[in-house]
């Protein structure tokens, strides 16, 4: 008894060769040694030629299994038979091949789509929990900094209560103490508050106080905080101002911006090096309709920070501004810092509607540009 996979796998006459094919196949040769031919399946249905050929008298096989039978009458019947059991086994042996390779071909693609829907559900598996533990991360950083910063605010209280006397007398000593634990806690705070900071740009809820600001003034308020520490390394600072330099914008962010290029540039730049600000009217982005560096007036306000320090390579350029980075990363670097302070500066420039890039050859130093709008601005 024959089983439904044994037919599944069998050869099929009427499957592998089309009947059209089979009629000129026949008709060609019969009409060629002059005789009546047919082809009959398996089951004995006639599939091809004359019915005059009469009943099927040989067995037509491929590969050891009867696909069919022949039948022929005439002079030639023995011919004919012989010619066409020659040409449908060259036929079913191409056509069999061909069915084979499809049916490998189908079934190597079905195992392919197999296997990329099963790396597609991994992957997506996977970015769902990258996707919970970024938000678990942000909020792990949201209630730590909070939780880190309020004992810390009651540190530098105390700390300044007794540097003040509050407490009793104090000596000298004591107070340069002091002094240096004020300086040490504030340094904690600001990370502390950077830290915040970031959390609170990948939680979407950054909350800007917008009223109109000189920027010319607080560059100036800001190269006085900075002033001491490049004076001790005999870095010269030299500020040029021009123009109206009003812009809108949320004073602590836009003084943060200011504060993290001016920290980075004294930072970068060796002793006795030198660094030039600039406050002027320029194009929002670098590409302007006036140029980078052109024109009296223009349709944003820059900020340009130009040092003389170490620069920045070309393939690092483009990762500055992203969280933590650091141009020497290595655990032997030579400056500190967080790499968090270009973060915000960006998020923050691009909150006010501005654009900050940068300029810069190693070894040559380097130029940052941050724009402000020069009117009102809905933010980012």
């Amino acid at each position: 008894m024959t089983t439904g996979r044994e037919l599944e796998d069998s050869i099929e006459l009427s499957r592998l060769l089309p009947a059209a094919d089979l009629e000129d196949l026949v008709g060609a040769i019969g009409r060629a040694v002059g005789c009546e031919i047919a082809v009959f399946d398996r089951q004995g249905q006639r599939v091809a030629g004359s019915e005059a050929a009469g009943a099927p008298c040989r067995e037509l096989s491929h590969d050891g299994e009867r696909v069919g039978n022949l039948a022929a009458t005439g002079t030639r019947a023995e011919d004919a038979l012989e010619l066409v059991g020659e040409a449908m086994g060259l036929l079913l042996h191409h056509a069999h091949a061909r069915e084979l390779a499809a049916m490998t071909h189908e079934q190597a693609m079905r195992h392919t789509f197999a296997e990329l829907t099963e790396h597609n559900q991994r992957l997506s598996r996977a970015v769902a929990r990258l996707e919970e533990l970024d938000r678990l991360k942000s909020n792990f950083l949201a209630t730590m900094s909070h939780e880190l910063r309020t004992p810390l605010t009651s540190v530098i209280g105390y700390a300044e209560m007794m540097a003040e006397g509050l407490a009793g007398p104090i000596s000298p000593e004591q107070k340069e103490y002091l002094t240096t634990i004020l300086g040490k806690a504030d340094q904690l705070l600001g990370l502390i508050t950077a830290v915040l900071d970031v959390a609170t740009l990948e939680s979407g809820q950054l909350a800007m106080e917008r009223s109109a600001l000189s920027l010319a003034d607080l560059v100036a308020s800001e190269i006085a905080t900075f002033a001491p520490q490049a004076s001790r390394r005999g870095i010269a600072i030299q500020l040029e101002a021009r123009c109206e330099t009003t812009v809108f914008g949320d004073r602590r962010k836009i003084r943060q911006i200011v504060s993290s290029l001016l920290s980075n540039a004294v930072k970068f730049t060796p002793d006795r090096g030198h660094i030039g600000i600039a406050v002027r009217p320029g194009p929002l982005t670098p590409h302007g309709p006036h140029g980078p560096h052109n024109g009296e007036h223009g349709e944003a306000v820059q900020l340009v920070v130009t040092d003389s320090g170490i620069g920045i390579s070309r393939d690092q350029v483009a990762k500055i501004f992203e969280p933590f980075f650091q141009v020497d990363s290595s655990s032997t670097r030579a400056f500190g810092g967080t790499g968090l302070g270009l973060t915000l500066a960006k998020a923050y420039v691009e909150a006010h509607g501005g654009r900050i890039w940068v300029d810069t050859t190693p070894g040559q130093g380097s130029t940052f540009v941050a724009t402000f709008p020069a009117s009102p601005a809905e933010p980012a």
